[in-house]
């Protein structure tokens, strides 16, 4: 940072103060910046210890993480123990007051179940959040299934970091907590997947095979070896063949023609039910793939 009083490179960051100060000419570039990080705080006649207070906010609570949590004791009396829970109880209320807050509570917790369900990380909970925030601002969650909104959300949030679930396993884990049949889940899914790319301006990508490869070969308990060998199959097949099929089916195919080349007794019907693609899907596209690998002498 250059000073702009005596054009002095010389400017040193006070971190007790928070401030940015010019060692030249003395000259206050920054005062008192927010700080988000946690508090660190020394006592007389201790060591520098660390207060944990906040590591800044958290989007996927509904109060950002600033509201008080009463903690924990296992050595109380039956009647300390009722007392405490009947104020946590009242505490969890008063942390959310209005049905607004409530609704948004409720979302953002099962917004993290359905994360959880599908093994995906934090950071695609966090991001999920903050578009259902946005969504509600905009107006775009009334009148459709929560359920629905909020899987979708995560569907296309875990597909633009490339870490995607197939169609399949969203729907699955729509079912079982809205009661959708599988239909009526995949009509939803793709209707609010268009609604919310065009209004929250998301570029969804088309996931490509490669990204599938490493969990289902570790779902099948093959070694990796095979999801190498997969990964080339599906780094030599042409574009215009991988356009017109599923990733996860071309993923899967790949997986199967890989497995017998490598001399795995792998059944197509265990790889089918595993995954959740097609038996003859699979079978058709596999056959494909080595006619096409055999055209090119590999």
């Amino acid at each position: 940072m250059i000073c702009p009083s005596c054009e002095s490179s010389a400017v040193v960051n006070d971190e007790f103060r928070r401030e940015k100060i010019c060692t030249r000419c003395g000259l206050v570039l920054m005062e008192r910046r927010e700080d988000l990080r946690p508090e660190w705080r020394t006592e007389p006649g201790e060591d520098s210890g660390r207060a944990d207070v906040t590591s800044g906010l958290v989007i996927t609570q509904h109060d950002m993480g600033l509201g008080s949590r009463i903690g924990r004791i296992r050595d109380l009396s039956p009647s300390w123990r009722a007392k405490l829970r009947r104020l946590r109880k009242w505490h969890r209320r008063s942390r959310a007051p209005t049905y607004q807050e409530k609704s948004l509570r409720r979302a953002l917790i099962d917004i993290d179940k359905l994360c959880e369900g599908l093994d995906l990380p934090k950071s695609v909970q966090a991001e999920a959040s903050f578009l259902y925030r946005k969504a509600r601002e905009n107006d775009l969650t009334s009148g459709r299934n929560t359920w629905s909104f909020l899987a979708t959300l995560v569907f296309v949030v875990s597909r633009i970091r490339g870490i995607p679930r197939t169609e399949k396993e969203v729907v699955h884990a729509l079912m079982a907590r809205s009661g959708l049949d599988e239909r009526e889940a995949f009509r939803a899914l793709r209707r609010i997947r268009k609604v919310i790319s065009a209004e929250l301006d998301l570029k969804v990508s088309r996931a490509r095979p490669e990204e599938y490869l490493d969990r289902f070969v570790s779902k099948l308990d093959l070694p990796r070896e095979t999801a190498a060998m997969a990964r080339q199959i599906c780094f030599s097949l042409p574009n215009d063949f991988k356009k017109k099929k599923a990733a996860s089916l071309l993923a899967a195919s790949s997986i199967y023609v890989a497995s017998k080349r490598a001399g795995f007794d792998l059944k197509i019907r265990e790889l089918a039910s595993t995954l959740g693609v097609g038996v003859s899907s699979t079978s058709r596209t596999g056959k494909r793939i080595r006619e096409l690998l055999e055209a090119h002498g590999e």
